[in-house]
């Protein structure tokens, strides 16, 4: 098994154990979590979220953020992968 990594969904009060090769929205929708989501592949931002407090996310797969935005801490739950623990405000938008 891979790694894994704690993600607070700080809104819910919803904390996570995520493997780093499983996207946020996938793993949060397993533990019966409702996130806002549309396209699953990183281009339409409904899935957005912002980052309160570092952190690392794999989101190489996304083109809805620019590198602006993502350097601002926002994430695309339905591609982000998390690459350290994190702490996550749902329904954020840039």
């Amino acid at each position: 098994m891979g790694k894994t990594h704690e993600v607070e969904f700080v809104k819910e009060d919803v904390t996570l154990e995520v493997p780093e090769n499983k996207s946020i929205l996938d793993a949060a929708e397993e533990m019966g979590m409702s996130p806002p989501y549309r396209c699953r592949r990183g281009i339409c931002g409904v899935c957005c979220a912002k980052l309160l407090d570092g952190g690392d996310v794999d989101q190489s797969e996304g083109m809805f953020l620019s590198e602006s935005e993502k350097d601002e801490g926002y994430v695309l739950t339905c591609i982000g992968k998390p690459c350290s623990d994190l702490k996550l405000e749902t329904e954020s938008s840039p």
